[in-house]
């Protein structure tokens, strides 16, 4: 079991790795062409590149004014909780695929926020959906992770339902204490 899980997390780690370089490969060809709109279905999509130094759609929706140095920290705080949550699901529940999918889709997408927020001081997007936002692959692997998430939340209901919180927190809490601790041994 132990060798099905590490290669299934060899295989993950590629994934990702193989969507943030194509993400951020696109970026390297899009970045030349500021100013463009072309229509890809005509009215509704378009390729319109544009920077997006707000560093986040909700910065930009309620103009909050936060800064580049606490967008990074959102994102790396997100990137810490978030191999938490994935390496205690991967220890606590079956081996779900939905689950590994979820997490190369959040790594992939957060992984690619901290290289524009870092590197591109903003967020290439070049995606119009006319009459809303413009977005990016890295906005792309990241609904699909939302999705996934809701669906794996109304497959299990039932046994979410069940959960006492107050207790999941402490097991998560003392599973994040143990492997800090044998880190160092």
């Amino acid at each position: 079991m132990k060798r099905s899980i590490k290669g299934s997390n060899r295989t993950t780690q590629i994934m990702i790795i193989a969507l943030i370089i194509l993400e951020q490969v696109i970026k390297i060809i899009v970045k030349g062409y500021y100013g463009v709109k072309i229509p890809i279905i005509e009215n509704i999509l378009y390729f319109a590149p544009v920077l997006n130094d707000n560093y986040s759609y909700i910065n930009s929706l309620f103009n909050l004014g936060w800064n580049r140095y606490f967008h990074i920290t959102i994102v790396v705080f997100v990137l810490i909780f978030s191999y938490y949550a994935f390496k205690y699901l991967e220890v606590r529940t079956t081996n779900n695929p939905m689950i590994k999918i979820s997490k190369m889709f959040l790594f992939s997408g957060a992984i690619s926020s901290l290289i524009d927020k870092i590197f591109w001081n903003g967020s290439l997007d070049y995606i119009l959906l006319k009459g809303f936002f413009v977005f990016d692959l890295k906005d792309c692997y990241l609904t699909i992770f939302e999705v996934l998430v809701i669906m794996l939340v109304i497959k299990n209901w039932k046994k979410i339902s069940k959960i006492n919180e107050i207790e999941l927190l402490k097991d998560y809490i003392g599973f994040i204490k143990k492997d800090f601790l044998s880190r160092g041994e």
